[in-house]
């Protein structure tokens, strides 16, 4: 076999581990205590059949190492993990965004009706306001929901930048 078959054989090996989601909580789980004992991994990995985490623990042979009773990962296992953890920051970067996005919206709706209320309320109040008086009011409006406007078009810019990378997207 050459060297080119070997490597995509790997590749091909460690991306078919790692599209289980156990195996990728087993990774995890590993990575973040640097050493676990097969009975951590089975409760960490809420997997009541010891047969099953052996199986998941064996499939996942290329990216641990077993010292004794305790499981770590390899050097392999390391960028492995590195790569879950990073995968996960960017997913819940664009979560967040996508939820700052959806409330940015609500509150410039809600901004404008604040305002506007406030510039009704204050023409009743005040009867006669001052032309000066309303454009103040108005100009104070355009500028809050000008903010809003602006804090949002910078949101669906890093989406779109984090997008552009090749980043997970939701």
């Amino acid at each position: 076999m050459s060297t080119e078959t070997e490597n995509e054989s790997l590749e091909e090996s460690i991306f078919k581990t790692l599209s289980n989601q156990k195996r990728r909580d087993i990774l995890r789980f590993i990575g973040e205590n640097k050493q676990a004992t097969f009975t951590a991994i089975k409760k960490a990995a809420e997997i009541e059949d010891s047969s099953s985490v052996s199986y998941h623990l064996n499939s996942l042979k290329p990216l641990i190492a077993q010292n004794e009773d305790k499981y770590s990962l390899s050097e392999l296992g390391q960028e492995a993990y590195n790569l879950i953890v990073k995968t996960s920051a960017y997913t819940s970067t664009n979560i967040t965004l996508g939820y700052l996005r959806r409330q940015l919206t609500l509150l410039i709706i809600a901004n404008a009706a604040i305002w506007f209320t406030a510039i009704i309320v204050t023409n009743l109040i005040a009867v006669q306001l001052s032309q000066n008086a309303t454009f103040a009011l108005v100009a104070l409006w355009a500028i809050s929901n000008a903010l809003l406007v602006s804090i949002s078009r910078r949101t669906n810019h890093i989406k779109r930048g984090h997008s552009q990378n090749g980043n997970i997207q939701i």
